[in-house]
């Protein structure tokens, strides 16, 4: 055999396998086998370390093994990825790493210590209230509201591996609240993060104007603040409900798994799939994530 063709034949064994852009039924890809064990003992390792954020023991892994030995392919790791993702510690590395998104790396305990406290000085309402780091022990609207947020920030993991609440639902619930905005430097700020944090993009000049106007409230019951992905609003309610029902959010959470698990942003067409397939009121990226760590792609990687 040529030097050429020996050169050829090597690169033709070292191509990926068939990525995302294949499927099965629905939101199920299909491509590649099960290669050999040590393709399949690394996606394992990775698979478990991606939605669980630990590496399975010696006992795991082995079975993890013969369970792929027995029925190679996206069946076999749809099915191990669908165990992992009802692991509560799927749910519990989720809401870490939205955190870590929301507070640029700190916690929701974090974030209300240093909120909580304020609010007795900025809301006179509040000025009797004793400084609190999690808003608890006081009647005031501002710092009973802010304690509401927080215990349902904390509960996220559970309510989400619970069935309780979809992934889109606790993003909402993130930012909705208070303490999201709160170390913003002005409105214009807290509505770049909105699309920073959840859109994955910078915001355009239009839409930090109207979407900061809607987080200043309209003037007037009744009179739009803003216009946002043609939608109407007049307050931070509004705006949060525009932006986490808008397709644009959507197409954001889908780029933003294939990004995580695959390090690239999906193409228009698995983007449109996708899509197709979530919840406008509600979406849960739970089945696209799953679709992602079963592909041919993510295990030839």
């Amino acid at each position: 055999m040529s030097i050429r063709r020996a050169l050829a034949s090597l690169l033709l064994a070292t191509l990926p396998l068939m990525g995302c852009t294949d499927r099965e039924d629905g939101l199920n890809p299909i491509g590649g086998n099960g290669g050999d064990i040590v393709r399949q003992e690394r996606f394992i390792k990775r698979l478990h370390l991606d939605l669980t954020g630990e590496i399975p023991d010696a006992a795991e892994s082995s079975a993890a093994v013969a369970r792929l030995g027995e029925g190679a392919g996206p069946a076999a790791r749809g099915a191990m990825a669908d165990e992992l993702l009802a692991d509560p510690r799927f749910a519990t590395l989720f809401v870490l790493n939205l955190e870590g998104r929301v507070f640029g790396g700190g916690t929701t305990e974090d974030a209300y210590a240093m909120f909580c406290p304020d609010i007795p000085e900025i809301d006179p309402a509040c000025a009797d209230c004793a400084p609190s780091e999690d808003c608890r022990g006081c009647s005031c609207p501002t710092l009973a509201s802010a304690f509401k947020e927080r215990e349902g920030q904390m509960a996220a993991a559970a309510d989400l591996a619970g069935g309780r609440a979809t992934t889109g639902d606790i993003e909402r619930r993130y930012g909705a609240s208070q303490v999201f905005t709160f170390s913003a430097e002005s409105d214009e700020a807290a509505a770049s993060s909105l699309f920073a944090v959840f859109l994955g993009r910078p915001a355009e000049p239009d839409e930090v104007k109207n979407a900061a106007a809607m987080i200043q409230g309209t003037l007037a019951s009744g009179s739009p603040a803003g216009l946002l992905f043609h939608r109407l609003g007049e307050s931070y309610a509004d705006l949060v409900d525009i932006l986490f029902t808008s397709e644009v959010y959507r197409e954001a959470a889908v780029d933003r798994v294939f990004l995580h698990y695959l390090g690239r942003n999906a193409t228009p067409e698995e983007r449109s799939h996708f899509v197709a397939g979530l919840d406008p009121g509600s979406p849960d990226v739970r089945p696209v994530i799953r679709a992602v760590v079963s592909s041919g792609e993510y295990f030839a990687q």
